[in-house]
């Protein structure tokens, strides 16, 4: 336990990549190829016909969100997945556990606390703090703290033309010095409950197909903020609802950036995690399922903060928009590799969020202007009223799927926010237009976000 693994010849994240290293201008330029390509096959079709393109356009997003609404329906009719039989204490492997911190020497002390309540049998752990060199701080208060089974990797500075110095570089140093056969990853302020490293084992025991699972993720203050209760929603119905559902069918999903759980040797197939992308947790689910891995999920959730103040959620959000356009952009390279299911959920996951992220703001914001010029006599042409019926039951249903997911989540308190969703995801559209920017100027800046600043969690149950 806890030896550098030698049977690797290359370093892990840098083999077999030359499509995620290649200039951002380019990947961005495959997009734009793609746009261009849809906008130019729709004009074809209607003789580019300004009135009879945008009454196509029309149909075509009512349709879009009719069959998002639908899936979300699905969603939240589906029953979780039961729990796999817990593997006696025997019958347990090793476990590596990854802690990346960077300027989070206050967090140290909470953290050895929160993972020195897990229900795993420590001869089995290896719980390391991968810090960086350059942050001397946490360094010292990793290492004044740590003992067995934590112990503190020293991350050493980026060189030029190598790899940045980001979550996932760290991540993999670690991997290439540890030994668990299962791996898994949890942030400065996590909090995970006592069961769910023995309940992932289990579960990956019972089912040979998976690579990767994910745990779910809970916000513990959302009570602090208008905003932190709608992040709270938002994980709420992701890791609640939507995540089993996918799950139920057997479907690749984002894993999300701290929780997930992998076997290690799926992990270096596909040489680790690539540290040029900003959401390194999306893309390497959807490596993971290239290689043919199945991902699944599991119920012991770990608690978690919220950004419960605008401009750090602003930052926060513009880095995972602009990870996600990275990996889209990326795996639509090759997006049959591994299957239909994973070229389906690729579009789903990533591609309808983003499209929606970005058509969201501007049909709501339209049709405000289309009403009041109607109101005042600029136009007579009506909209159709199933344009607007398909748009309320797609939000009616993205509402449903947070209100199911803060009761999943043990948090009804949640409920009294649900009518506000639709206005948090108006928020989305300035965040978006920040990720298209920086990835084309600062594609693998990484936007840190500061932890600690509610408090400790409540004691997690079972804990």
């Amino acid at each position: 336990m806890g030896q550098p693994h030698t049977s690797r010849k290359r370093p892990l994240g840098l083999v077999g990549r030359a499509d995620r290293l290649r200039p951002a201008s380019t990947l961005m330029s495959s997009g734009v190829a793609l746009i261009f390509a849809t906008i130019l096959g729709a004009g074809l079709t209607t003789g580019f016909d300004l009135k009879d393109g945008l009454r196509d356009l029309t149909v075509i997003v009512a349709w879009v969100s009719v069959a998002l609404g639908v899936l979300r329906l699905l969603a939240c009719g589906t029953t979780r997945r039961e729990a796999a039989p817990l593997l006696p204490h025997e019958a347990l492997p090793s476990y590596t556990v990854i802690l990346p911190l960077f300027r989070e020497a206050h967090m140290v002390p909470g953290l050895i606390q929160s993972l020195s309540r897990l229900d795993y049998p420590t001869d089995r752990l290896d719980i390391i703090f991968a810090c960086e060199a350059n942050d001397p701080d946490t360094v010292k208060a990793a290492q004044a703290l740590a003992r067995a089974p934590f112990r503190v990797l020293v991350v050493p500075p980026t060189v030029d033309g190598g790899p940045p110095q980001t979550k996932p570089r760290a991540l993999n140093y670690a991997l290439e010095r540890s030994g668990g056969e299962l791996v898994t990853i949890f942030d400065a302020e996590d909090r995970p409950h006592p069961q769910q490293l023995r309940q992932a084992a289990s579960a990956f025991a019972a089912h040979s197909e998976w690579s990767a699972l994910q745990a779910p993720l809970n916000y513990f203050n959302t009570r602090d903020s208008w905003l932190a209760a709608q992040f709270g929603l938002e994980y709420a119905g992701l890791f609640q609802v939507l995540l089993p559902f996918y799950d139920a069918l057997e479907l690749p999903f984002p894993l999300g950036g701290t929780s997930n759980h992998m076997r290690r040797d799926a992990l270096l197939a596909v040489d680790g995690w690539d540290p040029f992308n900003v959401t390194e947790d999306a893309d390497l689910a959807f490596r993971l399922a290239a290689d043919g891995g199945g991902i699944g999920w599991i119920a012991p959730p770990t608690q978690e903060e919220a950004v419960s103040k605008f401009r750090p959620w602003f930052k926060q959000r513009s880095r995972w928009l602009k990870g996600y356009l990275q990996t889209w952009l990326v795996h639509m390279n090759a997006p049959l590799s591994g299957g239909w299911r994973r070229a389906v959920m690729l579009q789903i996951t990533l591609g309808l969020s983003l499209l929606s992220v970005l058509f969201f703001a501007p049909v709501i914001f339209g049709l405000i202007l289309f009403t009041i010029a109607r109101l005042v006599g600029i136009t007579d042409v009506a909209i159709p009223s199933i344009y607007i019926l398909t748009l309320g039951f797609s939000l009616l249903c993205g509402m449903a799927v947070g209100a199911l997911g803060a009761v999943r989540a043990g948090q009804p308190h949640l409920l009294k926010h649900v009518p506000m969703m639709p206005f948090y995801w108006l928020l989305l559209f300035p965040p978006l237009l920040q990720a298209i920017i920086e990835l084309q100027t600062r594609p693998f800046h990484w936007h840190k976000t500061e932890h600690g600043v509610t408090g400790a969690p409540p004691e997690i149950a079972g804990g």
